[in-house]
């Protein structure tokens, strides 16, 4: 692959990442919901959600690797979603330092409201695109992901 590919490459990726994080992309996202108030909060809930799904337990540091952040910046945010009732502390395997993070219902609820919000935005960038257009795309940004993150150290 030549250089000038590598480049476009490079820049579509950060053209999607700052798509979606500019403020009108997140406001929307999150506008639907009553309980979800701000970008950091999701996160911290996404981070719950895909780490409960391998059956593990996730903790502060857990999430701040998740979101790609210090421990501290995670603790803040973390603390937000538990004083908003999102987001529970459970003991974590006796060290008191550790403790094991669980959504709530009422986090549970406001994750799936915001999963749809989410789905439905993306539905609206892809309309008109062929169902053969979307698989390849799909096939090849796992391929891209997967070598990413094998690429990329924790």
């Amino acid at each position: 692959m030549s250089s000038p590919d590598l480049d476009r490459l490079d820049e579509l990726l950060r053209r999607i990442r700052h798509a979606q994080q500019r403020p009108g992309w997140r406001k929307q996202l999150i506008a639907g919901s009553e309980y979800v108030t701000t970008l950091s909060t999701l996160r911290v809930m996404r981070a719950i959600e895909r780490r409960t799904l391998t059956g593990r337990p996730i903790s502060v540091r857990d999430v701040a690797d998740s979101m790609a952040v210090e421990h501290s910046t995670a603790s803040r945010a973390v603390a937000n979603a538990v004083g908003e009732g999102l987001v529970r502390k459970a003991g974590g395997d006796g060290d008191q330092r550790r403790c094991r993070l669980e959504l709530t219902d009422r986090g549970r609820i406001a994750l799936d409201e915001i999963t749809r919000q989410r789905r439905d935005m993306v539905a609206e960038t892809v309309v008109g695109w062929q169902d053969a257009e979307l698989d390849l795309l799909l096939n090849l940004l796992e391929r891209l992901a997967v070598d990413f993150e094998r690429r990329t150290p924790a």
